[in-house]
Protein backbone atom coordinates (compact mmCIF):
# COMPACT_ATOMS: atom_id res chain seq x y z
CA UNK A 1 0.00 0.00 0.00
CA UNK A 2 1.64 3.71 -0.80
CA UNK A 3 0.06 5.17 1.64
CA UNK A 4 2.15 3.15 4.15
CA UNK A 5 5.45 4.17 2.60
CA UNK A 6 7.83 6.12 4.34
CA UNK A 7 8.34 9.78 3.15
CA UNK A 8 11.71 8.91 1.58
CA UNK A 9 9.88 6.84 -0.68
CA UNK A 10 6.13 8.58 -1.27
CA UNK A 11 7.82 12.10 -1.57
CA UNK A 12 9.37 11.44 -4.74
CA UNK A 13 6.68 8.98 -6.43
CA UNK A 14 4.04 12.18 -5.34
CA UNK A 15 6.08 14.31 -7.62
CA UNK A 16 6.94 12.22 -10.02
CA UNK A 17 2.56 11.36 -10.38
CA UNK A 18 1.39 15.03 -9.36
CA UNK A 19 -1.25 15.34 -11.89
CA UNK A 20 -2.53 11.43 -11.03
CA UNK A 21 -2.27 12.40 -7.31
CA UNK A 22 -4.66 15.06 -8.31
CA UNK A 23 -6.85 13.44 -10.16
CA UNK A 24 -7.25 10.92 -8.08
CA UNK A 25 -7.52 12.61 -4.64
CA UNK A 26 -9.75 14.91 -6.24
CA UNK A 27 -12.34 11.78 -7.40
CA UNK A 28 -12.07 10.94 -3.96
CA UNK A 29 -12.93 13.53 -2.17
CA UNK A 30 -16.23 14.18 -4.82
CA UNK A 31 -16.98 10.48 -3.41
CA UNK A 32 -16.39 11.28 0.31
CA UNK A 33 -18.75 14.13 -0.17
CA UNK A 34 -21.30 12.31 -1.90
CA UNK A 35 -21.96 11.10 1.82
CA UNK A 36 -23.95 14.25 2.60
CA UNK A 37 -26.71 13.07 -0.25
CA UNK A 38 -26.41 9.12 0.18
CA UNK A 39 -26.09 9.18 3.76
CA UNK A 40 -29.63 11.07 4.63
CA UNK A 41 -31.22 9.74 1.22
CA UNK A 42 -30.89 6.18 3.23
CA UNK A 43 -32.33 7.25 6.30
CA UNK A 44 -35.23 9.48 4.47
CA UNK A 45 -36.00 5.70 3.03
CA UNK A 46 -35.60 3.63 6.11
CA UNK A 47 -38.43 5.88 7.26
CA UNK A 48 -40.91 4.75 5.12
CA UNK A 49 -44.57 5.51 5.80
CA UNK A 50 -43.36 7.10 8.76
CA UNK A 51 -41.71 10.43 7.20
CA UNK A 52 -41.48 12.52 10.24
CA UNK A 53 -37.65 13.35 11.29
CA UNK A 54 -36.92 12.68 15.20
CA UNK A 55 -33.64 13.03 17.29
CA UNK A 56 -32.88 9.78 15.81
CA UNK A 57 -33.28 10.94 11.80
CA UNK A 58 -31.15 14.07 12.79
CA UNK A 59 -28.25 12.16 14.37
CA UNK A 60 -27.91 9.78 11.78
CA UNK A 61 -27.51 12.91 9.40
CA UNK A 62 -25.76 14.69 11.48
CA UNK A 63 -23.02 12.05 11.75
CA UNK A 64 -22.47 11.18 8.13
CA UNK A 65 -22.36 14.95 7.39
CA UNK A 66 -19.46 14.67 10.16
CA UNK A 67 -17.98 11.56 8.27
CA UNK A 68 -17.69 13.25 4.76
CA UNK A 69 -16.13 16.15 6.78
CA UNK A 70 -13.37 14.55 8.94
CA UNK A 71 -12.87 12.79 4.95
CA UNK A 72 -12.62 15.82 3.43
CA UNK A 73 -10.41 17.09 5.58
CA UNK A 74 -7.77 13.54 5.33
CA UNK A 75 -8.13 13.61 1.28
CA UNK A 76 -7.18 17.45 1.24
CA UNK A 77 -3.44 16.54 3.04
CA UNK A 78 -2.67 14.82 -0.60
CA UNK A 79 -4.01 17.13 -3.03
CA UNK A 80 -2.28 20.73 -0.88
CA UNK A 81 0.70 19.94 2.01
CA UNK A 82 2.02 16.79 0.31
CA UNK A 83 2.13 18.09 -3.24
CA UNK A 84 3.60 20.97 -2.04
CA UNK A 85 6.30 19.16 0.41
CA UNK A 86 6.51 16.58 -2.56
CA UNK A 87 7.86 19.67 -5.22
CA UNK A 88 10.02 21.03 -2.36
CA UNK A 89 11.46 17.65 -1.88
CA UNK A 90 13.58 16.63 -5.09
CA UNK A 91 15.24 20.35 -4.84
CA UNK A 92 16.29 20.38 -0.98
CA UNK A 93 19.54 19.43 0.86
CA UNK A 94 20.10 16.64 2.69
CA UNK A 95 19.78 18.58 5.99
CA UNK A 96 16.09 20.01 4.46
CA UNK A 97 14.76 17.05 2.90
CA UNK A 98 15.18 15.36 6.69
CA UNK A 99 13.01 18.09 7.54
CA UNK A 100 10.76 17.90 4.63
CA UNK A 101 9.98 13.65 5.97
CA UNK A 102 8.93 14.75 8.50
CA UNK A 103 7.08 17.26 8.44
CA UNK A 104 5.18 15.07 5.85
CA UNK A 105 5.00 12.04 8.09
CA UNK A 106 3.15 13.79 10.50
CA UNK A 107 0.62 15.55 8.14
CA UNK A 108 0.08 12.00 6.57
CA UNK A 109 -0.57 10.84 10.39
CA UNK A 110 -2.53 13.39 11.49
CA UNK A 111 -4.55 13.53 8.32
CA UNK A 112 -5.13 9.74 8.56
CA UNK A 113 -6.59 9.84 12.03
CA UNK A 114 -8.84 12.21 11.29
CA UNK A 115 -9.72 10.91 7.93
CA UNK A 116 -9.77 7.10 8.03
CA UNK A 117 -10.26 6.79 12.25
CA UNK A 118 -13.00 9.66 12.49
CA UNK A 119 -14.20 9.70 9.03
CA UNK A 120 -14.08 6.45 7.44
CA UNK A 121 -14.61 4.20 10.85
CA UNK A 122 -16.26 6.15 13.68
CA UNK A 123 -18.23 8.37 12.36
CA UNK A 124 -19.68 6.06 9.54
CA UNK A 125 -20.45 3.54 12.09
CA UNK A 126 -22.44 6.04 14.72
CA UNK A 127 -24.45 6.55 11.40
CA UNK A 128 -24.70 2.79 10.59
CA UNK A 129 -25.69 2.05 13.31
CA UNK A 130 -28.82 4.92 14.03
CA UNK A 131 -29.80 4.15 10.65
CA UNK A 132 -30.16 0.31 11.39
CA UNK A 133 -32.11 1.13 14.77
CA UNK A 134 -34.43 3.24 11.84
CA UNK A 135 -34.67 0.54 9.47
CA UNK A 136 -35.64 -2.10 12.28
CA UNK A 137 -38.42 0.38 13.52
CA UNK A 138 -39.89 1.31 10.42
CA UNK A 139 -41.17 -0.35 7.42
CA UNK A 140 -38.78 1.98 4.96
CA UNK A 141 -36.43 -1.39 4.23
CA UNK A 142 -36.23 -4.78 5.30
CA UNK A 143 -35.69 -5.37 8.74
CA UNK A 144 -32.88 -7.55 7.67
CA UNK A 145 -30.83 -4.99 6.56
CA UNK A 146 -30.64 -3.72 9.88
CA UNK A 147 -29.34 -6.61 11.48
CA UNK A 148 -26.86 -6.99 8.49
CA UNK A 149 -26.05 -3.39 9.60
CA UNK A 150 -25.18 -4.19 13.10
CA UNK A 151 -23.10 -6.62 12.32
CA UNK A 152 -21.09 -4.39 10.03
CA UNK A 153 -20.39 -1.91 12.27
CA UNK A 154 -18.08 -3.63 14.92
CA UNK A 155 -15.86 -4.42 11.41
CA UNK A 156 -16.33 -1.32 9.82
CA UNK A 157 -15.47 0.11 13.55
CA UNK A 158 -11.74 -1.77 13.50
CA UNK A 159 -9.66 0.79 12.55
CA UNK A 160 -9.83 2.53 15.86
CA UNK A 161 -7.09 0.09 17.02
CA UNK A 162 -5.44 1.77 15.53
CA UNK A 163 -4.79 4.24 17.89
CA UNK A 164 -3.51 1.94 20.44
CA UNK A 165 -0.48 0.62 17.73
CA UNK A 166 -2.30 -1.90 16.24
CA UNK A 167 -2.27 -2.92 12.90
CA UNK A 168 -6.15 -3.04 11.31
CA UNK A 169 -6.79 -4.34 7.85
CA UNK A 170 -8.38 -1.35 6.10
CA UNK A 171 -9.33 -3.04 3.20
CA UNK A 172 -11.68 -5.57 4.88
CA UNK A 173 -13.45 -2.35 6.61
CA UNK A 174 -13.85 -0.01 3.75
CA UNK A 175 -15.11 -3.40 2.02
CA UNK A 176 -17.53 -4.09 4.89
CA UNK A 177 -19.46 -1.01 4.06
CA UNK A 178 -19.56 -0.99 0.57
CA UNK A 179 -20.99 -4.76 0.71
CA UNK A 180 -23.76 -3.50 2.89
CA UNK A 181 -24.61 -0.36 0.56
CA UNK A 182 -24.78 -2.75 -2.48
CA UNK A 183 -27.41 -4.70 -0.89
CA UNK A 184 -29.51 -1.24 0.61
CA UNK A 185 -28.88 0.36 -3.29
CA UNK A 186 -30.16 -3.82 -4.68
CA UNK A 187 -33.13 -3.52 -2.23
CA UNK A 188 -34.17 0.22 -3.31
CA UNK A 189 -34.04 -0.67 -6.76
CA UNK A 190 -35.82 -3.54 -6.24
CA UNK A 191 -38.74 -1.52 -4.34
CA UNK A 192 -38.92 0.89 -7.37
CA UNK A 193 -39.27 -1.94 -10.02
CA UNK A 194 -42.21 -3.43 -7.61
CA UNK A 195 -44.10 -0.09 -7.62
CA UNK A 196 -43.60 0.70 -11.86
CA UNK A 197 -47.44 0.68 -12.95
CA UNK A 198 -47.67 -3.13 -15.27
CA UNK A 199 -47.84 -2.54 -19.04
Amino acid sequence: NSLDFPPAQALPLIAENISDVRLGYGIYLAYSMAWIIVGPLIVWVALGTRKTTGILCNMAIGLICASALARAIGIIRWLTASTFLASEYSDSSDATAATIELIQYAINSWGGAIGEILGVSLFTVGWLVVTCILIVRNDGLPNWLGWLGFLVAPILASPVIELFGMTADIFVSTLSIHLWLFAVGGVMMTMGESKKPAG
